[in-house]
Order: C-alpha cells, then sequence, then structure tokens
C-alpha cells in the first residue's frame, strides 16, 4: 500500500464507526453530537460530549424525549447556525423560553 492510503486508513475507519454508530443510535445522544459539534475547537466539544455522555447515566430517556429529539434532528433546529441565535437556541431547547 502507498504511503497515502495506510494514513487514509484511520480515518475511514473512524468515519465507518460514526456512521454505523448514527445508524442505530439514540435520537437524544445523535441530537447531542449536533450541539457539540458547533463548539469552536476539540477541547470544548469533547467536554460537551463527555458532559452528554455523563448525563446519559443520570437521567433517563423515556419515549417522548427520543420522540422530541427526533423531530429536532429531522427538522435540523440544532445546525450550528441556528444555534448562533438566540431564537435559535429556544426552537432547538436548548433555552427557556417564557
Amino acid at each position: 500500500m502507498t504511503r497515502r492510503v495506510v494514513n487514509l486508513l484511520p480515518l475511514l475507519g473512524c468515519m465507518l464507526t460514526l456512521s454505523a454508530a448514527a445508524g442505530c443510535g439514540d435520537p437524544c445522544r445523535d441530537l447531542a453530537n449536533q450541539v457539540c459539534i458547533c463548539f469552536p475547537d476539540d477541547g470544548t466539544r469533547a467536554v460537551c460530549n463527555q458532559r452528554a455522555k455523563d448525563a446519559e447515566s443520570i437521567f433517563s430517556v423515556g419515549p417522548e424525549d427520543k420522540q422530541f429529539c427526533q423531530q429536532k434532528l429531522d427538522s435540523h433546529a440544532c445546525d450550528c447556525t441556528k444555534l448562533a441565535t438566540v431564537e435559535g437556541r429556544i426552537g432547538c431547547g436548548l433555552t427557556y423560553s417564557p
């Protein structure tokens, strides 16, 4: 194998693993991952993902919660451009709206 192909193998493995996980994952965990991607650097993204993972062991997620998360995923309510605004964070369910 060429050096370039060898260098791309870990990236390909990562992509396949993430694709497989996303296909059979929990919609709320997928939504948390989508939100964490919006952080500006690797450090804050890692902290966000760790907090989401820790929350999984503390809070139970019921069918209604999963439905809510799936709706947010399907409607793209929590993409990074929307999360940059107060209205977008409210629409994503991250901010309380009185």
